[in-house]
């Protein structure tokens, strides 16, 4: 399982890699934190994430690139922690369906008593045009201590199942919110 994993993200990188056309990109500031739960120490821990713009012959228009170091429990073997990157990619096209995921965040924490989902209640999913192959799974969990997280995984489409799953909290998700009116008046 994991030698085919390798193998499906090293093809999936060279192949997007070595044929993107044109590929401009900028970086752009944002104040977004994505959270990695640490099962060793039981704590959400903070990632502050880098953000760019980056336009390529391959997918039409703009797309936002959101970026953060983490390390996941699928890739520890022998108690060594792997580096990943959690990330996050919103074509132009996309970004209604980010804003439809954060819309189910804002009326679910306006609930009178929100609902308190221990596991992750699906709420939008699509497939990036940044990288085809890659499946962006939006849902609601309350993570440790009744704290409201909108949940992200990152799927590959061949393994159907997340490969890495982040949070982000209420926060971040209004500052996202903010990055994608600011992305959509470009």
């Amino acid at each position: 399982m994991k030698v085919t994993l390798i193998i499906l993200i090293t093809a999936l990188f060279t192949t997007g890699c070595s044929s993107i056309g044109a590929y401009t990109e900028a970086y752009t500031e944002t104040q977004v934190n994505f959270y990695d739960y640490s099962s060793s120490t039981g704590e959400y821990i903070k990632k502050q994430t880098s953000l760019k713009v980056a336009e390529t012959g391959l997918v039409s228009g703009s797309t936002l690139l959101y970026s953060a170091s983490g390390s996941n429990s699928l890739f520890n073997t022998d108690e060594v922690a792997h580096h990943v990157i959690y990330s996050l990619w919103i074509n132009e096209t996309e970004v209604d369906e980010v804003e439809f995921a954060i819309d189910k965040y804002r009326q679910w924490q306006e609930q009178i008593k929100p609902d308190n989902y221990s596991t992750t209640q699906p709420i939008n999913e699509y497939v990036s045009q940044w990288m085809n192959g890659v499946t962006f799974k939006f849902s609601l969990i309350n993570g440790k201590q009744g704290r409201p997280f909108l949940c992200v995984c990152y799927e590959f489409t061949e393994l159907d199942s997340c490969i890495f799953t982040y949070m982000i909290d209420e926060q971040s998700v209004e500052l996202l919110s903010e990055d994608l009116q600011k992305f959509k008046q470009q």
